[in-house]
């Protein structure tokens, strides 16, 4: 599936995503809108998400969720957390 002109919303997910029963009508999880932007025509799943990734405000150890009217383009991805440098 490839982009063509459709707005794309990057959410920053909490540590969390669940606490306790969801019985009486759920429970409020907070996402944070951290950027949305027109996709570049002719763009793919894999080329989305190298860009998103090269963003400064994607962070090491968190979670994102990358919305788009297009079903193929939405997905989660975990930044991976920085490994200690050898001393």
């Amino acid at each position: 599936m490839q982009i063509n002109d459709t707005m794309v919303y990057i959410y920053r997910l909490p540590a969390k995503l669940a606490a306790g029963y969801a019985f009486g009508g759920g429970n409020p999880i907070a996402f944070q809108n951290i950027d949305w932007f027109n996709g570049v025509d002719g763009m793919d799943r894999e080329m989305l998400e190298a860009e998103v990734r090269g963003k400064v405000y994607v962070k090491p150890g968190q979670t994102y969720l990358v919305m788009s009217p297009e079903n193929d383009l939405t997905f989660t991805f975990t930044q991976p957390a920085q490994s200690a440098q050898p001393t």
